[in-house]
Order: C-alpha cells, then structure tokens, then sequence
C-alpha cells in the first residue's frame, strides 16, 4: 500500500500512539455533523492497541475484529499488524484452533478457508485506519475491487504431515492439490536442512520445520519483496485497463460526427483518464522508492540459513522487481504521451466547431444587418407614404365637408362664404388654403406618430447574475401564484436548466410605480438561482438597479426561496447614495 513518512505519521496520530491513551475504536466513516452529540455507524468496528511505532518510520499494533457473524459461529480474532513506510503492510497471526481441531492437527482445508477469511477481514481493517488519498489510490489501481485485492500468504509450521522430501510434494497429485490452496501454483520446494522444508507458491509460501521461526529476517524480506511482485503485476493488469480505455476515447474522437454525445463523452472520459495517469505515476513514485531502500540482509553463517538465502535468491528478485518497475514507468509515460495526443485531437474538434458557430454568427450578424438596412429604407418610405396619405386624408375632409363625393347638393353655406366670397374672386387662394391645410394635418399627425414613438421607449432593461442556493419545492410553489408568460427548458446529461418570464402585477410592492417584468433561469437539478432579469418602464417607477434587486430578493427571502444570500450593490446604487449625501450636505 502506497505509504509515506507523512502518510505514517498522520497514522501515528490518528491511532493516538502518541498519547497518554493508546488505540481506541476506529471505522472509515466520515462524521458529516461533527457537533451532534450521536454518531451512528454500521456494526463492526476495529479495536485497535498501540504495541510499538517510530514517528515517520512505521507502526506495530493489535487489532481486534468485531465484524459481525452468521447465527452460531463464535470467532475470536486477532491481528498483529505492521505497516513500514516503505508501503509493506504484515499481518500477523498465531492460530491456536480452527473449529474442532487444535493448532497441532490443523488440515490445509481449513486453513485455506481461515486464510480467505483473514484476506476480507485484514482489508476491511485496514481501510478504516488509511486516508482518503491511499483509498483512492487502491481504488484507482484494482478498479474499485481493493477489498477483494490478493495477498501473500506465508504459513509458519513447525511440523507437516506426511513429513516427505521436498521434491515428494510436487507430485501434480493429492500433495500438490492440497497445497494449491493455501499457496496457489507451487512452483518448486526445497529442503532447507536436515529438518525443514520450504515450498513456494505464486501467491504464497510454506516453511515447515521445528527451525523455522530461526529464519523469520530472510523470510520476512522475501515476503516484502514477492508483494512488490504481486502490486506490480496488478499495475501491469491496470496499464492495459487504461490503453483500452485510450483506445475507446480515440474510437470516439474518430467518430464524433455520427454521435453529438461522443464530445462530452471524450470530456468526461479525458478527465478520468487524466487523473488515472496522475494517480498511477504517484503511485509508481511511491513503489520506486520503497525499492531504494530495501537493503538485502547478509547471507546467514549457518548451512541451514545459507542454504535458504541461496533458495530465495533475493538479491535477484530484487533487481527484477527493479527492472519491471522502470518498465512500468515507461508504460505510463506513453500513456501520457497518448493522452496528450488525445487531447491535442480534442482541441482541434473544439476549435472546429468554434469555428462553426463563429460563422454561423458571422452570417447571422450579416443577415441582421441586411434587414437592419433593408428596414431603414422601408421605414424611410413608410414615412413618405404617411406623409402622402395624410395629404389625401386632409383633402378628403375638405371634400367632405361639402358632401361632393356623396352625390349631394353643394349646401347655401359652403356655395356663398367660400365659392362665390374666395375661389371665384381670388384664383389659387383657395387651392392655397387647402395646402396649408394639408401641411398643418401632417404636422400634427407626425407629431402624434412620435410621441407614441417615444412612449415605447425608457425602459430600463437588468441582467443579474445571482448563482445562489434555492429551495426548489418553495421555489415552485412562489411561482404557482404567478401568471407565466413564457417557460423554457434545457437538459442535458447532468443539467436541467429552467427559465420563465412573467409580468409583476401588484404596484404597491414595486414603491407604487410601474411593475417590472421579470425572467427567472435557475438549476431544476441542483437547486441554483442562475440569473434574473427585470424590464422597467422607467418613465412611470422611481426604482433604480439596486431597488429592483432588493425588492425582489427580499420577496424570495419572504417565500424561503432564498437563504443566506445578500444582494451586491450595484455601482449605480452607490452613486445615488453620493448624490444624496451631497444634496444633504448643500441644504
């Protein structure tokens, strides 16, 4: 397990080695109320007692397993752990009986079912004394199956029956079967003396003879080095998880015109991918460094103990251990290199849509500007054509007024004080008259035109970005009581983004002015208030910015759709407190 001398010393803390009170209960659950006065976990807690530690350089305790049974099984289990800052975790464990047999009569059988039992429970104990950061790190490297991680297993005997030669036990029979299930494949077996015999195993080994406790330090450094082996071959397995997943990104990028979801996808994946490498060169770091300083011990004097150093031939391990250890980093490294290549790829794909969509702006942009000019020329028409309409409309009265284009008389009024008193004694006069008739109705009718041009405008428009936690069932239930005008949805993979738009009715709320029309867009899927956004006519309100944006909050804050949140004060606020301040101090 990746360790360190930080990594120790945090430990030594956590345990309380160094306190007047050693050890205590200890679980991996997280106390998310810390200040409640109760902390519920499930059952099964590890009991831990402090034997010995060194600050940075490791730690020796006693654990107890209170994990729960099935109905009629008693089990009194114990662990002796230690764990070195170079990463190497024993546990360590005396069996005194298995069921109904002794520590003297104990049958491989149920030593492989102890064994399988100790590897579940060892890891269980272990996760809840580890940080966050090793969690990561074992999850990361077994592919979230950390608690079902393989382990070494060396088995201490004093006896083995049938006591054979060593070569007897490798016979592809009932021996080696047997063996098979405490020590996986057996790979050789040697006899170490005149009394002992060692077997090694892929995943395991089995020394048997009343001398073996003697070579407990060539045994003990055997073991660290084959769990080195073991975490190397599992980061092995876990570069070609990570090729794989490299190879379905790329398939992906390839391929990101049939599917419009394969973009996010490559984010999502190159994200994960990334921290895979960061966390995988971490750990390569580590595992380079707990090699450096493991010192092979001497070969023993005595024949026994040479004879066993020359078997275990640690120095060579070590080397190829060493050696399979920088090959490692020179996968990852082209893992990494790959990755980059990945991501350069996924740039070129982003900018190209960028692309896209700065020429479809480009089109738009011309598009409106082309109606924009074709608009203004229409606009400037529509006022000549206003101007000839009313011209005609204005002679329509006057044709009128004598009733002419009804078909009737010219009435005795119209016949004395205008033909025969102007149009028969003065040519054009009359025609002059109905000009300026003409000129004055266009006139006024220009001005009636722009006045109501004018009413349309003065209005004050307020975007505000507000990005604050919202109560969404109070949130619901605020805008039940409102008349929405417009409502528009957007989801995606992860966002539900909502937007409405109503207008305010109640003037007495909005400082007896005109009320505001107000556009909400907040986060259905994770309780956000994005922006607001009001429409004012000023011409009829006195609010500003800043009046607009409390009045509003402050309403949320009534309907406990809000909490915590305290609008900014705007600049323009700020300046009309300043105008104020200065008209108080000039009176």
């Amino acid at each position: 397990i990746p360790f360190g001398p930080n990594q120790i010393v945090a430990l030594n803390e956590r345990l309380g080695a160094m306190d007047r009170c050693q050890g205590g209960l200890f679980t991996s659950k997280i106390d998310h109320d810390p200040t409640n006065t109760q902390f519920n976990v499930p059952t099964g807690l590890t009991k831990v007692a402090i034997l010995d530690y060194d600050f940075i350089g490791c730690i020796n305790f006693e654990a107890e397993i209170n994990y729960p049974e099935d109905e009629g099984i008693v089990q009194i289990e114990t662990f002796g752990m230690h764990l070195n800052v170079d990463g190497t975790i024993l546990y360590g464990m005396k069996v005194e009986a298995i069921m109904e047999r002794k520590a003297d009569d104990v049958s491989l059988d149920m030593l492989s079912r102890l064994l399988v039992d100790v590897q579940s429970d060892s890891s269980k104990i272990v996760s809840d004394l580890l940080s966050v950061y090793q969690r990561s790190l074992l999850s990361m490297i077994f592919c979230g199956d950390e608690f079902n991680r393989c382990k070494y297993n060396m088995v201490i005997c004093e006896a083995i029956d049938p006591k054979l030669n060593a070569e007897e036990y490798m016979d592809r029979g009932d021996n080696e079967n047997e063996l098979k299930q405490v020590i996986g494949d057996v790979l050789n077996a040697h006899n170490i003396g005149a009394d002992d015999v060692l077997i090694l195993g892929r995943d395991g080994l089995l020394f048997a003879g009343p001398n073996s406790r003697r070579h407990e330090e060539l045994l003990l450094f055997h073991l660290s080095l084959l769990v080195r082996e073991m975490f190397v071959r599992v980061f092995f397995v876990r570069t070609f998880v990570l090729d794989d997943q490299l190879k379905k990104i790329r398939m992906m990028i390839m391929d990101h015109e049939k599917d419009p979801n394969n973009i996010p996808r490559v984010r999502s994946e190159l994200n994960g991918a990334s921290r895979d490498i960061i966390l995988l060169q971490e750990v390569l770091s580590y595992l380079l460094e707990s090699l450096q300083i493991m010192e092979v011990p001497d070969r023993p004097e005595d024949e026994a103990g040479g004879t066993l150093y020359k078997v275990l031939n640690m120095a060579n391990v070590k080397h190829e251990v060493s050696v399979r250890v920088e090959d490692l980093a020179k996968l990852v490294h082209g893992a990494q290199n790959e990755l980059s290549n990945l991501s350069s790829m996924t740039d070129v794909i982003n900018t190209k849509q960028l692309e896209d969509v700065f020429k479809s702006v480009e089109a738009n942009t011309k598009y409106l500007v082309d109606a924009s000019a074709t608009n203004e020329r229409a606009s400037a028409s529509l006022e000549v054509m206003q101007i000839i309409l009313a011209g005609m409309f204005a002679f329509d009265i006057i044709d009128h007024m004598g009733g002419g284009p009804m078909g009737l008389s010219t009435p005795e009024w119209l016949e004395k004080g205008i033909n025969e008193a102007i149009v028969a004694r003065f040519p054009f006069v009359w025609w002059l008259i109905n000009l300026a008739w003409a000129v004055i109705f266009i006139f006024l009718m220009l001005r009636v035109m722009r006045h109501l041009a004018d009413y349309s405008t003065g209005f004050l428009t307020l975007r505000v970005k507000v990005n604050a936690k919202i109560n969404l069932e109070k949130m619901d239930l605020y805008l039940s009581d409102k008349q929405i005008d417009i409502t528009d949805s957007m989801e995606e993979h992860a966002i539900a983004i909502k937007k409405v738009a109503w207008q305010e009715r109640d003037k007495a709320l909005w400082a007896g002015g005109a009320a505001p029309k107000i556009e909400l867009t907040y986060d259905v899927h994770y309780g956000f208030l994005l922006t607001v956004m009001f429409q004012l006519d000023k011409k009829r309100s006195e609010l500003d910015e800043d009046g607009l944006m409390r009045i509003f909050t402050a309403t949320l804050a009534e309907h406990g759709v809000l909490e915590d949140y305290e609008p900014p004060r705007s600049k323009y606020a700020k300046k009309a407190a300043a105008a104020a301040k200065r008209q108080e101090s000039d009176k």
